[in-house]
């Protein structure tokens, strides 16, 4: 019998019969996601169908992804946040596989139970141009209240049209670490409040529960390293509001994984996190009691540097000499390094972490918020460049 564990380890196996590695963050923009969705529907035989809901400030398709034709209604969006693209690349592998393996009968009971909606690109100006907001400078993730943005409109209009059962509101944070760990956060999970005090009723319950599904599924692979996102109320963020309105909502958040700076293993995860929370809610299995998994999620921390070095010397012009560690943050859209802070990081962690060797650091880096080309800080402390990817292996620890 087929579990979510058999699943997840099955999908492990044969990712790359279905992964679109030549998708990459650079090249996830409009017109290549629309090109890539009117190629699969070309080659699945009715299987996938595409609507257009409404086009951004600057004309750009808001596109509709539909999969399934069963009684339960699941909507799943993505890139919000124009500079959020790992779940729709994780969204296009999915489409690959259902496409192509649509008579697995895994496969099958999933598209025979659910009716599957994927707005795989809410904000397609800002993924154009990279930037977290819209082309007007909106954050489309606080106008679920004002509905102020034509991506925002279509959001809300499509959600009122279906009235999905389960929602997934897919997004990329910041590098943030497991707790008070030096461990850096592969994914964080939240079903958000629908309400200031936090209620929980039985739609945020089964959100929990989902939660709780995708946790024990990727236990195996990402151990210690999923999180639970911070549940304070936002009543202009979709995820609030579509759990106030009777939608069961959980939102993911791709973290980071060491040596994985195109973020190809959480784009994994998200792959089997998100088919073994739709294949528990098409089995039924979200109806299970039980949020363990969920509520032991240890919470977002702020413990973690893309680079870490240890056992470095600053020295003062005027004499003073001491040993030191070097915590240092990269802008994501350039080549620059920036110092964040100097001083004994023993707590933290960091995605990369190398010894200094006590070696003495220019006068250029004793400050913080200094800022540096990443390839001239690696050659001043004698760093490697060229290191491998990352890969999802639980045997060492990613710090």
């Amino acid at each position: 019998m087929e579990t979510v564990s058999t699943i997840v380890q099955m999908l492990r196996d044969q990712y790359q019969e279905f992964h679109l590695g030549y998708l990459s963050p650079a090249t996830c923009v409009h017109d290549r996601l629309v090109a890539e969705l009117d190629r699969l529907i070309g080659e699945c035989d009715g299987i996938i169908r595409r609507n257009e809901i409404g086009r951004s400030i600057e004309g750009r398709s808001i596109n509709q992804v539909i999969a399934g034709s069963g009684p339960r209604t699941v909507l799943l969006w993505s890139q919000m946040h124009g500079d959020e693209s790992t779940a729709t690349l994780a969204l296009l592998d999915i489409l690959q596989c259902f496409a192509h393996d649509h008579t697995r009968p895994w496969v099958a009971n999933i598209l025979r139970s659910l009716s599957i909606h994927i707005i795989p690109m809410v904000n397609p100006d800002g993924a154009q141009m990279r930037t977290r907001q819209n082309a007007m400078g909106i954050d489309i993730n606080r106008d679920a209240l004002a509905a102020s943005s034509p991506e925002g409109q279509a959001l809300l209009s499509i959600h009122r049209k279906l009235r999905p059962e389960y929602g997934f509101n897919l997004h990329d944070q910041d590098l943030r670490s497991v707790g008070t760990t030096a461990k850096a956060a592969a994914l964080a999970l939240l079903a958000p409040p629908p309400d200031e005090i936090r209620s929980i009723p039985p739609t945020r319950l089964r959100a929990m529960c989902i939660g709780a599904r995708i946790a024990e599924a990727l236990a195996p692979l990402a151990a210690g390293r999923i999180t639970r996102y911070d549940d304070a109320y936002e009543p202009r963020a979709f995820g609030d509001q579509f759990q106030a309105l009777g939608t069961s909502t959980l939102l993911i958040e791709s973290g980071h994984w060491a040596r994985d700076p195109q973020k190809a293993e959480i784009r994994k995860l998200n792959v089997l996190g998100l088919v073994a929370a739709l294949w528990s809610i098409a089995t039924e299995r979200d109806e299970s009691p039980g949020t363990a998994a969920y509520d032991e999620l240890l919470p977002n921390g702020n413990r973690m540097f893309d680079l870490l070095v240890r056992d470095v010397r600053l020295k003062h012009p005027k004499g003073w000499t001491g040993k030191v560690d070097l915590g240092v943050q990269f802008e994501r859209c350039s080549n620059r390094a920036i110092i964040k802070e100097i001083g004994d990081l023993h707590p933290f962690g960091g995605l990369e972490t190398h010894m200094g060797n006590s070696r003495h650091l220019p006068e250029e880096l004793m400050r913080n918020g200094s800022s540096i080309e990443r390839s001239r800080l690696y050659e001043l402390l004698d760093i490697p460049t060229g290191l491998p990817d990352g890969t999802l292996d639980t045997s060492s620890d990613n710090t």
